[in-house]
């Protein structure tokens, strides 16, 4: 299961809310459009880290509060809760404001703050995906971690420059 991020104007999300149908082919896209998504900034992959990067933002295995819990677990389900399309619920978003808040929230934790929340033997205790992962505890899950993070901060920040809305899915 990996998470997906993905910038889209308020216009495309009013297009997709009220064309249901259209949902998974805009999630899902093409290889080359992926690709090309990632060079603008538009779409942002967090791979298997997902539920690790949630957990060090708010101690939590599951929900918590806003804006920090909007970053993985947070947002409006965009379609049906059933949709068996996804593994882990529907895709959700975040309107402007809420993109706002989390880049605001997520910015002010440095990079020294985040990297000392990493302590593996809680993410294992915590049962948080993938396990193995975090089994191993080194340097390179930290850096990888990271460098997720760092990405995430810039996601946020861009979308809430230019106030987007923001969805998120595993899949």
């Amino acid at each position: 299961m990996t998470g997906n991020y993905r910038r889209i104007s308020q216009k495309q999300l009013t297009e997709l809310q009220n064309h249901r149908e259209l949902i998974t082919d805009f999630l899902f896209p093409s290889y080359q459009a992926d690709q090309i998504s990632e060079l603008n900034g538009s779409y942002l992959c967090i791979g298997k880290t997902w539920h690790a990067i949630h957990f060090l933002l708010t101690g939590t295995i599951a929900d918590d509060q806003p804006p920090l819990e909007n970053i993985v677990m947070g947002g409006t389900p965009l379609g049906d809760v059933e949709n068996p399309d996804f593994d882990f619920g529907p895709a959700r978003f975040l309107n402007p404001s809420e993109v706002k808040e989390v880049a605001e929230a997520i910015s002010k934790i440095s990079k020294a703050e985040f990297q000392a929340r990493f302590k593996p033997s809680e993410l294992v205790e915590a049962n948080i995906y993938p396990a193995i992962l975090w089994e191993r505890g080194g340097e390179e899950e930290l850096e990888f971690l990271t460098d997720t993070f760092l990405m995430l901060v810039k996601f946020f920040q861009e979308a809430a420059k230019h106030r987007e809305v923001v969805l998120f899915y595993i899949w």
